[in-house]
């Protein structure tokens, strides 16, 4: 027997019957579900909406077991805005928890066939998992060194409309924190073309465009107020609502630069130039710095050819200067001027210097806490009641790294920081590789500015359990993946798909087929 025309790397090929366009049993369906609906209405009205929600899911249900992709671009709505209570379900029946079990059975599925997980070879899936079951095991074991929460003075403090006392939200936390690793999987696994991640990106830019019909205002006093939204998740707090434009700027030029369509160029443009005047309304201070680093990155980085980076520069620089001083109310400019925490307010109060104080005391209370848990940290969702217990304040650090230590001790900070470094060489590496990309040229340039802005929130709030963290991995990883497809089928080699295990099997299987 000799390896001629040994069939290695081939996909199994089963013949099946023709499928038609539009099968004559939908017909049947939709017209039981008709009379169904029908009449329920004869019965009782609340049938009618029942019967409708149950014919609406069955419906999603088929399209997200033929195109698991777009209960993808469902769940990353969900994460990116807030649904209507009429949309969101009831109880544990929502719509990431439906859709989320529904594509779970079907990659339990197609693991079964294939025996291919080859995302759990990756380094930053590896280290999410690691981070997850680390905080999850501090967390249970927490009770054996923490205070009894029943020390707790029984004070009835909302924040938000919820109670924030001797509530258990480590179940919530660890639910999260699991259910954004398994969207990184799903995500790895079922978008498999650079078009469809582009799709991904014009969801995530409509998406940060939705704020703008909800904005509202955070009013202090009748003369000063903050551009924010309580509608949109992100949006309703102010640091959080700045990134996110910042984020958007970027996302904006960067489509403006590779859509054709003279229109959608100029709507991106005006979407940026937009997002710059909300950043400023917001006078959030780190959006203010924000902005400069967005500047700066763009300009330093290939997207703009060179003969445009001075005009561009300048050119940005006097949108935001005019934006600055004619735009925006004196109150914002005088807060976003405030940027030394150590400033003497004893003399002249300058505006912000309030907020300041309080992130200094929350850091002090934070450094507290991190002194008597150094190795261990004191677990997912502990460090609120812990602080109300030994400050008296239920404020969260607003620092991701002191964040990170305070709960997770010194290993989740190691490990983060790892994480964060093999993000940046992978997303580094990528850059030479999509410069001249058909579909998404230049995307690492946005994903590095994404991860830059990442970083440096992360000083201001506790984000590293938000999902901006889980949507920069999933993008990298499917970015270098193509690259090193592209790659492999370059020097003539099967690429990893045809390598799966799953097709190394129906190889095999096929030899012993011609050798019997």
């Amino acid at each position: 027997m000799t390896t001629e025309g040994l069939p290695v790397g081939q996909p199994v090929t089963r013949r099946t019957g023709e499928l038609l366009a539009f099968p004559m049993w939908v017909l049947g369906a939709l017209a039981l579900a008709a009379a169904g609906l029908g009449v329920s209405a004869l019965l009782d009205a609340r049938f009618v909406y029942l019967g409708a929600a149950l014919v609406f899911m069955v419906m999603g249900g088929v399209i997200v077991f033929y195109r698991p992709y777009v209960g993808i671009l469902v769940i990353m709505s969900t994460m990116l805005v807030s649904y209507p209570d009429a949309l969101r379900g009831v109880g544990p029946f929502t719509v990431n928890n439906l859709l989320g079990a529904a594509l779970i059975t079907i990659l339990a599925f197609e693991l079964y066939r294939t025996h291919d997980f080859w995302f759990l070879r990756e380094p930053e899936v590896r280290l999410l998992l690691i981070i997850s079951g680390w905080l999850i095991l501090i967390s249970l074991l927490s009770d054996l060194y923490l205070p009894e929460k029943r020390l707790l003075p029984a004070v009835e403090r909302r924040i938000e409309g919820r109670f924030m006392g001797t509530d258990d939200d480590s179940g919530r936390w660890i639910f999260e924190l699991l259910s954004r690793i398994a969207f990184i999987i799903f995500f790895l696994n079922w978008v498999k073309e650079p078009r469809q991640l582009r799709w991904v990106l014009y969801l995530f830019a409509i998406c940060i465009a939705m704020v703008v019909p909800t904005l509202g205002t955070d009013v202090a006093r009748e003369e000063e107020f903050r551009v924010t939204s309580k509608v949109v998740g992100w949006a309703s707090n102010l640091n959080r609502f700045a990134f996110m434009m910042n984020v958007g700027i970027a996302l904006f030029l960067y489509l403006a630069n590779v859509l054709r369509s003279l229109p959608l160029k100029a709507l991106c443009l005006i979407c940026a130039l937009g997002s710059v005047q909300l950043v400023l309304m917001s006078a959030s201070r780190s959006g203010f710095i924000g902005l400069g680093i967005v500047g700066l990155l763009l300009v330093l980085g290939p997207q703009v050819p060179k003969r445009w980076k001075i005009a561009s520069a300048l050119g940005g620089l006097a949108i935001g200067l005019i934006a600055f001083n004619f735009l925006i109310e004196d109150y914002h400019r005088e807060r976003l001027l405030n940027l030394n925490p150590f400033a003497d307010t004893s003399v002249v109060r300058l505006e912000g210097s309030n907020s300041t104080e309080i992130r200094v005391s929350t850091l002090a209370n934070a450094m507290t806490i991190i002194a008597q848990y150094p190795l261990t940290g004191v677990g997912l969702a502990n460090y609120r009641w812990l602080n109300a217990l030994l400050s008296d304040s239920y404020k969260p650090p607003h620092n991701s790294y002191v964040w990170a230590l305070a709960e997770g001790g010194i290993p989740a900070m190691v490990l983060y920081l790892t994480l964060f470094g093999f993000l940046y060489t992978r997303i580094q590496k990528l850059r030479p590789q999509y410069a001249n990309h058909p579909t998404l040229p230049h995307l690492p340039e946005w994903l590095r500015i994404y991860l830059f802005l990442f970083l440096f929130f992360s000083i201001f709030a506790d984000v590293w359990l938000e999902v901006h963290l889980y949507f920069l991995v999933a993008f990298t990883i499917v970015m270098s993946r193509w690259a090193e497809e592209a790659e492999l089928r370059g020097r003539g080699l099967p690429g990893f798909v045809a390598g799966t295990p799953g097709a190394r099997r129906a190889a095999a299987r096929a030899l012993y087929r011609r050798a019997t």
